[in-house]
């Protein structure tokens, strides 16, 4: 997150609190220490006066190595204007251009986070960030970037996760950063010295629901038995909105079966064209291959997108789960 030496300015901009909040809560730290952040920490919101920004940037930190100060709503606080009379003539500038001024010669005793939803490139005072501070993104990653910041949030503990794990949580949980973070934070309490978080892991402490054995429902399509699939279903559907973790189950399970089909197109055979499973699994899963060409795979993944579209559009989710699981099995 910050780099050492700590920066004069930070601009964190995105659209997903729980990121913003913990690079936040991140640079303070580093910027005050163990100091009291009544004492270190100033924040000011879109309607405060420039001159009481600028005068606190420029205050010596009192029993603080350093000082935070924090501007929220950052768009809207540069694109008002203010009075300059320090010169000879009384003029009217942005806060923008103010800001942009005082970056020419920051205090070397502050710390300026400016928190914005957008940050764009083609101003003065992007250049100046990126030349004396740094800029963070704290944008939700899109679906297809989660089990990539999995991977990284999991190394921050001290942990790997694999590739099938990684992807089985993101599936699950979703893009909402905060559940994710804390289930990583459950995983790696529950895996204790073991340096791995595995598939299994993740199927025990964020799955399995509902009395269910984890992988029960996605055992049940892989074996094609559609009655075990349907009982098992009707376990997890214990309360409103578990349909779409049940769907992101089946979609890790679909990308499982895909990845398998197009490492046996690129030539790999055996167990190397396999997800990693326990040995008693294979089996089935190669009988499910044979069964599920990539043909089949396309028609299961346009049901796939069928039965979500049906679910966030006000149709009955159980049945359209259900009517999911039949035909996987089929």
């Amino acid at each position: 997150m910050p780099h050492l030496p700590l920066k004069p300015v930070y601009v964190l901009f995105g659209d997903d609190a729980f990121l913003l909040d913990a690079a936040r809560a991140e640079i303070v730290s580093a910027a005050i220490g163990d100091s009291d952040p009544q004492v270190a920490v100033t924040t000011f919101d879109a309607d405060a006066e420039l001159a009481a920004l600028l005068d606190e940037l420029r205050t010596v930190p009192f029993l603080a190595p350093r000082r935070a100060v924090i501007l929220r709503d950052a768009d809207e606080f540069l694109a008002k204007k203010t009075d300059d009379d320090s010169g000879k003539k009384k003029i009217e500038l942005s806060n923008r251009e103010a800001l942009e001024r005082y970056l020419e010669n920051p205090s070397e005793n502050s710390t300026l986070l400016m928190l914005t939803a957008s940050w764009p490139k083609n101003t003065r005072l992007y250049k100046l960030v990126d030349k004396i501070g740094q800029a963070v993104d704290c944008s939700a990653p899109d679906a297809g970037q989660l089990p990539s910041y999995v991977a990284r949030a999991t190394a921050r503990r001290g942990k790997k996760i694999q590739p099938d794990a990684s992807q089985l949580l993101a599936a699950w949980v979703g893009s909402d950063i905060g559940a994710l973070d804390s289930e990583l934070e459950k995983l790696s309490l529950y895996a204790g010295d073991r340096p791995v978080i595995t598939s299994e892991d993740v199927a025990k402490l964020v799955t399995a629901s509902g009395g269910v054995e984890p992988f029960a429902i996605t055992n049940a399509i892989t074996a094609g038995d559609a009655a075990a699939a349907l009982n098992c279903l009707s376990h997890m559907l214990t309360k409103r909105g578990e349909e779409f973790k049940v769907l992101g189950l089946i979609v890790w399970h679909l990308r499982r079966v895909l990845g398998a089909q197009q490492a046996i197109a690129a030539g790999k055979t055996g167990r190397s064209a396999l997800p990693n499973m326990p040995f008693a699994q294979q089996k089935a899963f190669e009988t499910l291959l044979q069964r599920r060409g990539l043909a089949k795979l396309q028609a299961d993944f346009r049901r796939l997108i069928a039965a979500d579209l049906a679910m966030k559009t006000g149709a009955n989710g159980p049945a359209a789960l259900q009517e999911l699981v039949v035909q996987l099995c089929l």
